[in-house]
């Protein structure tokens, strides 16, 4: 038989052919309408492509819900929003601001009632960063409300000439010691190590400064080699492009694991963190008697 008559047979009995495709035949689908072609541009001018639809507008589009994890702190204010200050001062970086401002704003959009973000400076007088932008406080220490999230991001002067503003120590001092919660970010570990909250604790602070750091206060924890440390009530960040990833875990630690992984969502923030890919971290509670430790359990429990 010619290859010719063997190629008609093998068509009838769907039968491969030596030297033919050995995939698996995929089901049929019926063939999509052809697609109306465009007109013609004019003459003279370009042709324009339409753009792919998305399919859902990002407006009210519904992220996918990221794999069950910590469910919501079991305390959180059911009546009102979280209170963050964010401590401003001339010279603060933007990245340290904007990262954990950014992040736990977004909360109020997946969470009731989320937490409500505001800037604190001394004088409540306008700041300028480091990198340049004109900022204008919400608040001055004599008129900030109660915080129960402080956040000292860092700034030119936190290894030195705002540690020498007892005013400001004493303020971080005073704050931080009520707060639920006390966050730094790369030098603004500085600070709260100035006004005695890291004693006790591990903490980290930006990885040039380990030395500097170790030097002026001998007696603390410094991790190293590690995106941020949570002991507790206070958190501490390597700070720069780290600052997501502490912010976002302790939105994870209050909210749950689905409401950072919203977050993470509109952010472009993976969450939960791929274990494979992400920085290292600490994550341990401090030892007793510790200003982030738990309160011991009473007699008999």
């Amino acid at each position: 038989m010619n290859r010719k008559a063997l190629l008609a047979l093998a068509l009838t009995l769907g039968l491969a052919l030596p030297g033919s495709s050995c995939r698996p035949r995929e089901p049929e689908e019926t063939p999509a309408p052809a697609a109306t072609p465009a007109p013609a541009p004019p003459p003279g001018q370009a042709a324009v492509t339409p753009p792919t639809p998305l399919g859902t507008d990002l407006a009210t589009s519904v992220p996918a819900a990221p794999p069950a994890g910590t469910p919501p702190a079991a305390d959180l204010p059911r009546d009102r929003p979280l209170q963050a200050g964010f401590l401003v001062v001339d010279g603060v970086y933007n990245t340290e601001l904007a990262a954990p401002y950014d992040v736990f704003h977004h909360t109020v959009f997946h969470a009731r009632p989320g937490i409500q973000v505001f800037t604190v400076s001394p004088d409540g007088k306008p700041v300028t960063t480091f990198e340049g932008l004109k900022l204008t406080p919400d608040h001055s220490f004599a008129n900030a409300p109660a915080i129960d999230i402080l956040v000292v991001p860092s700034a030119r002067g936190s290894m030195d000439k705002d540690l020498q503003n007892q005013a400001l120590i004493d303020w971080v001092r005073r704050t931080g010691g009520s707060a639920r919660h006390v966050v730094s970010l790369c030098d603004g570990a500085f600070l709260l190590a100035k006004a005695g909250l890291l004693d006790g604790i591990p903490s980290t602070t930006f990885p040039d400064d380990y030395q500097r750091f170790s030097q002026m206060f001998p007696s603390l924890d410094l991790r190293v080699n590690v995106s941020f440390v949570d002991a507790g009530k206070v958190l501490t960040s390597q700070g720069g492009a780290k600052s997501y990833e502490v912010a976002m875990h302790l939105v994870d630690k209050l909210y749950g694991t689905q409401v950072a992984g919203g977050i993470g969502h509109g952010l472009l923030v993976p969450w939960p963190p791929d274990p494979d890919t992400m920085s290292p971290r600490v994550v341990e509670v401090p030892p007793p008697n510790s200003p982030g430790a738990p309160a011991p359990p009473a007699p008999g429990q």
